[in-house]
């Protein structure tokens, strides 16, 4: 397995947590399930589906994943949120190349 899946991996599970503190927990496996895929399989047909499911995943306009902040206790936590946009733009450059 390339270092650079293995990373990429790693990030996307680092996502699903974040997601699950969001309350999205039914995306957050998903994007945990799709992580493990890619560990074990790295053939350009599992890539390619699993950018076009990053792709699909994001959303459309208001409540999108790019529309959302990550809050604790009724406030927006910078440090997980400015994490969480990262791994968002990784996430986001991941599905769009070509």
């Amino acid at each position: 397995m390339s270092v650079e899946i293995v990373l990429f991996t790693d990030g996307m599970s680092r996502f699903a947590c974040i997601l699950r503190v969001m309350g999205l927990a039914d995306l957050a496996q998903e994007y945990e399930e799709l992580a493990g895929k890619l560990r074990k399989d790295q053939s350009p047909e599992t890539v390619g589906e699993a950018r076009a499911w990053v792709a699909s995943s994001f959303g459309r306009g208001s409540g999108s994943l790019s529309d959302r902040y990550v809050y604790r206790n009724g406030v927006v936590d910078e440090v997980l949120n400015a994490e969480y946009e990262t791994l968002l733009q990784e996430l986001t450059d991941f599905a769009n190349v070509a």
